[in-house]
């Protein structure tokens, strides 16, 4: 089993029930296993159209017995599912759900449709937050030095926290 994080975010709809079923079809799929999901974050649009709606963000560290690709051609089915579709909506515009494979073990890789670790997690407060809420031996160790050595409180960034339903 592969050691992952995944980034789980939302701005339509009702984005923690959007990241409860989504882990849920994950683990009763089989891609998923031993799931510890943080809590869920408010944050601020980063880039994007303005006047969306603030975001709700969390991770899950998982196990998994998928490779990397395997693993996100599976996370692209379940956005799929909840109505996203990448191919014509606004570079990062609101959605229904978003699922981003953060890291995978130590695996550093560059390929066409995977970056790994994910190239802009390092600069990511909603990212690097929610992980640190998470045991750092549960974090794949390619990006543990990020969340270790990412600020305990969170400044603005953080507006509210929820408890992730899983």
């Amino acid at each position: 089993m592969n050691q992952v994080l995944i980034g789980f975010g939302a701005n339509l709809g009702d984005p923690v029930v959007a990241f409860g079923s989504a882990l849920g079809d994950l683990l009763m799929n089989r891609v998923l296993f031993s799931a510890n999901p943080s809590s869920i974050f408010s944050t601020a649009p980063v880039g994007g159209p303005s006047h969306q709606p603030n975001y709700r963000n969390a991770v899950v560290a998982a196990k998994t017995p998928c490779g990397p690709r395997e693993l996100m051609v599976r996370l692209l089915e379940v956005e799929r599912q909840y109505g996203r579709d990448r191919e014509h909506e606004v570079r990062w515009g609101p959605r229904l759900l978003d699922l981003d494979l953060i890291a995978f073990g130590e695996v550093c890789c560059l390929v066409p449709g995977l970056e790994l670790p994910h190239p802009r997690a390092p600069e990511r407060p909603f990212v690097l937050g929610p992980a640190g809420t998470l045991p750092l031996n549960e974090i794949p160790k390619a990006i543990r030095d990020f969340v270790r050595s990412f600020p305990a409180s969170w400044p603005k960034e953080q507006m509210e926290q929820e408890i992730f339903p899983c």
